[in-house]
């Protein structure tokens, strides 16, 4: 019997967009265990033509494997409302650096400002601070110096992230924001171009807003703000 409602089983794009992320990793899964077993078998009587052809097949299902589970990240990050649970930033702070302990071991960051402001959301607080740090610390140009600040009204908490890093042009500020844009090739700075776009869809989600000030070689600032 034909389907009336073609929507019935996948609601939004995002459950969409996971469906396809599962149904593609499978394939993958089987594409790099076939790639492995190879290398196993062969890759020692391999010439050396060869052998950085199966290097490229491996790296390349590891990058769509990334790929895959950023994807992944930014279609769970529409449906991040506030809830009602709530913690200390400091102590969110504290979890997001550690995720982030083998690319913050030469940084200097300025935090003390977190330790007593108590915010909701603290699960999507975290995914974004560490989004945050971790560009901070990726787009970096010498020691890296990171400073948060904290500004409160009666309604919000507004926390700012600044870093001294390598800037871009303000003209940028929404491109960067949109998913699989980048201003620098991967070979020059790894990632995907999902970051700031998971950012901004985590605080899009609890009803908050991010924006960007910016500069070519004088850093950034990055802001958002989480409802009290």
């Amino acid at each position: 019997m034909r389907n009336e409602n073609p929507g019935t089983f996948l609601q939004t794009d995002d459950e969409f967009l996971l469906a396809c992320i599962h149904d593609i990793r499978l394939h993958l899964r089987k594409s790099l265990t076939s790639a492995q077993m190879l290398e196993r078998q062969i890759s020692n009587s391999l010439p050396h033509d060869a052998r950085a052809n199966l290097d490229g097949v491996l790296a390349s299902n590891r990058d769509i494997e990334m790929l895959l589970t950023r994807l992944a990240q930014y279609a769970a990050a529409g449906s991040m409302a506030a809830g009602k649970s709530s913690a200390k930033l400091g102590i969110i702070f504290d979890s997001a650096i550690r995720r982030l302990a083998d690319r913050n071991r030469d940084a200097n960051i300025d935090a003390q400002a977190l330790y007593m402001c108590p915010i909701i959301a603290p699960y999507s607080c975290e995914i974004v601070l560490r989004e945050l740090l971790d560009n901070a610390l990726k787009f970096r140009q010498g020691r890296v110096q990171i400073n948060i600040r904290v500004e409160q009204s009666p309604d919000k908490t507004v926390l700012g992230i600044s870093d001294t890093g390598i800037g871009f042009d303000p003209q940028f500020c929404e491109k960067i924001m949109r998913p699989l844009e980048r201003l620098h090739s991967a070979d020059t700075y790894p990632g995907c171009g999902l970051g700031l776009a998971i950012c901004q869809r985590t605080v899009h989600s609890w009803g908050g807003s991010l924006w960007a000030e910016s500069q070519p070689g004088s850093g950034s600032t990055f802001w958002f703000d989480l409802p009290l």
